[in-house]
């Protein structure tokens, strides 16, 4: 990033900070919206869902867990082979992901408005609507610190631990949350050499920093028994790998459901053994996965075709399918990890700058999704060239959904790993499983149309055909007048 452009974000996420306190959906800086109470203990709500990549020993898994609790309590703790590489990511990215394997449509609809109105009423539907490499053997009292680094809403370290016991003394007087019962878990991951991501939050109420006249100091912590219910900051961890495994046995020891949904891009179609294989819910090949993340979103027209659609909608068209605004930051996260892939590099150039935006952001106390833009903007021009120079090996890739209720027992007993699975083609379908609903995709009228329209020749076409009947009402004009002289002439002459 230039000097240039540095300080002009610097400068613009500074006039945001000035804007009036209503303008902040979330003025505290957490994700979820904060309550001040005595809430009940951390408990996971609402479906759990991870974004897995695997390809030649790089692996990046994404998480966006939804909690229920009080603030000071929550935390993370994930087990990993190899030290990874972390980052944030965009807060709507499943979302996004969701979009890329079933493009919102564009609909055009072309019936008379009153016969749709009584139709609809009639059916009764109502009204219209940095990488490090591990240390050597430590001992059992022993922790040793990779890393520690801001990011966003999160502090995060990397550690290495000697014992379960050890692990758990460092992260309590470091005042990270180590939850009860997982000592056994702990000790086995120790014993096969992997290494830790320990998270909590550090967020605080921007009113409780700023100084007011006579301060001496200030107390940027919230108040006691703040919780907060909802979904924290996206993550996303990068590392290497032997072979593909997603670490969950942890999240057995968390309260509430265990829904989950499984996001796996590999090469390869695939799916989770000790899994229900009727789990897996959908498999998109990676040129579909392409086209859905470049391509012009899909085009659905009732009651005519292209050629009837009006002038003013069409030249709308381009616009409206644009794919960018629904899966735009899924197309950059498998572009960001086949370019890691490509690189060798756990952690690519722009992502570090991000990151260093980010502390800049929270040195200053500003947060929240207007600073976020203004970080993706000022890294927009490198984060393009790095989508367009790896996405072409996404057609070597299969993506993968698997959804449902994994057991409890099974998650603590072994991480997740995986085998070649090919889904029945039957069931491969938004009609079986649409991943924007996670359900069933209803029956549609219409005839949809997956590539791009030709707007321009259908407009030109329309003109020709505009002058055509233009030309032939002139001469049914004139010929008109002709035939009215003729008759006026003949009855003076009678």
């Amino acid at each position: 990033m230039t000097h240039r452009s540095l300080v002009a974000t610097l400068g613009a996420a500074w006039l945001v900070s000035l804007l009036p306190a209503a303008a902040w959906a979330d003025p505290c800086g957490m994700v979820p919206p904060v309550y001040i109470q005595q809430p009940d203990a951390i408990t996971r709500i609402g479906d759990q869902m991870t974004f897995v990549f695997y390809k030649d020993g790089i692996e990046t898994f994404v998480i966006r867990p939804g909690f229920r609790g009080k603030v000071e309590e929550f935390g993370m703790l994930i087990p990993f082979p190899t030290p990874p590489a972390v980052r944030k990511m965009p807060d709507d990215i499943f979302p996004h992901i969701q979009a890329a394997i079933d493009p919102p449509e564009v609909v055009v609809d072309l019936r008379p408005r009153l016969e749709f109105m009584i139709k609809k009423m009639r059916a009764g539907r109502g009204v219209l609507h940095s990488e490090a490499a591990p240390g050597l053997a430590l001992r059992r009292d022993q922790v040793r610190v990779i890393r520690e680094e801001a990011v966003g809403m999160y502090e995060v370290a990397v550690l290495e631990a000697g014992s379960a016991a050890a692990l758990k003394r460092w992260m309590t007087q470091h005042q990270y949350r180590y939850p009860d019962g997982m000592d056994k878990v702990c000790d086995e991951y120790i014993e096969q050499g992997w290494c830790f991501v320990a998270v909590k939050t550090r967020v605080s109420g921007k009113r409780q920093v700023d100084p007011r006249p006579g301060q001496r100091q200030v107390k940027p912590g919230l108040p006691p028994g703040a919780g907060f219910d909802g979904f924290v900051q996206a993550m996303g961890f990068r590392f290497r790998t032997p072979e593909l495994v997603v670490p969950m046995r942890l999240s057995a020891f968390n309260e509430g459901e265990l829904h989950n949904i499984v996001y796996l891009l590999t090469e390869g179609p695939r799916k989770i053994r000790s899994i229900p294989e009727e789990y897996v819910v959908r498999q998109v090949p990676g040129k579909e996965l392409l086209r859905n993340v470049t391509g012009p979103l899909p085009l659905r027209i009732i009651g005519g075709t292209a050629k009837d659609i009006p002038a003013w909608r069409l030249k709308q068209l381009p616009q409206e399918r644009n794919p960018e605004p629904h899966n735009g930051h899924a197309r950059d996260l498998f572009a960001g990890d086949l370019l890691a892939v490509q690189s060798g590099q756990l952690s690519l150039a722009y992502e570090e700058e991000e990151k260093m935006l980010l502390r800049i952001g929270e040195r200053l106390h500003l947060r929240g999704a207007q600073i976020d833009r203004l970080n993706l903007e000022a890294l927009r021009q490198k984060r393009k060239a790095a989508v367009a120079s790896a996405l072409k090996d996404l057609e070597g890739m299969t993506l993968t959904v698997v959804d449902g209720d994994f057991p409890r027992r099974v998650l603590a007993s072994q991480n997740l790993v995986f085998s070649e699975y090919r889904m029945p083609a039957y069931r491969n379908t938004p009609r079986y499983y649409d991943a924007r609903r996670k359900a069933p995709a209803p029956r549609q009228e219409g005839v949809l149309h997956l590539g791009a329209l030709e707007v321009q020749e259908l407009l030109r076409k329309r003109q020709r055909e505009g002058l055509r009947w233009k030309a032939l009402l002139g001469v049914f004009t004139l010929l008109g007048l002709v035939a009215t002289g003729m008759v006026l002439l003949r009855k003076r002459n009678a």
